[in-house]
């Protein structure tokens, strides 16, 4: 049985993100189209990551989700349920351990991004980001989702027990995954 390892220094999971605060409606209903807005933001995957992108640093879990909405009836004439589905939900969860430089920025970054301004503000300010997320590594033949969306469900925590600043946080897709192989 074949399996994805993630627990070798050259699988570990990379989720990199970048704003996107100049995306034109177009790009967001067609985000993979002409003008392709999640390379435009972060670069062709497995070519040099865009300037500005953000590695996601110190993620504990993540969850990739893609599921499809169901609507089931019922008739007199069956003694069965029937189902087809309907648009999908689709989203990125993850813990992560609040880096200081990634969760509120680095203010001497020069160009409005993700990194200059942090995980917070763009949560808080409701940019649109750009995600790309390998599943074990990032070298060739590797395997990624990407697409856009929104972050949220930053809830911040720390106790006795864990005493580092650890978060939940959401990417909720705007549309479909793109999935693809590292060339």
């Amino acid at each position: 049985m074949a399996y994805i390892n993630t627990g070798a220094f050259e699988n570990f999971v990379e989720l990199y993100i970048q704003s996107a605060p100049d995306a034109t409606p177009t790009q967001i209903d067609n985000p993979f189209g002409t003008g392709n807005l999640v390379e435009t933001e972060l670069g062709v995957a497995g070519g040099e990551v865009a300037a500005g992108a953000l590695l996601v640093p110190a993620l504990q879990e993540v969850t990739v989700n893609a599921t499809p909405g169901l609507f089931r009836w019922k008739q007199l004439d069956s003694l069965s349920e029937y189902v087809i589905t309907t648009s999908s939900t689709n989203s990125l969860g993850m813990n992560l351990v609040v880096d200081p430089s990634s969760f509120f920025g680095n203010a001497s970054a020069t160009v409005d991004t993700v990194q200059r301004d942090g995980i917070f503000k763009t949560t808080n300010e409701k940019y649109l980001v750009c995600f790309r997320l390998y599943w074990a590594g990032s070298e060739a033949g590797d395997d990624y989702v990407e697409g856009i969306g929104y972050m949220s469900g930053l809830a911040p925590t720390t106790n006795p027990d864990a005493p580092v600043w650890v978060s939940p946080i959401t990417i909720e897709v705007a549309g479909n995954y793109n999935q693809g192989q590292h060339p």
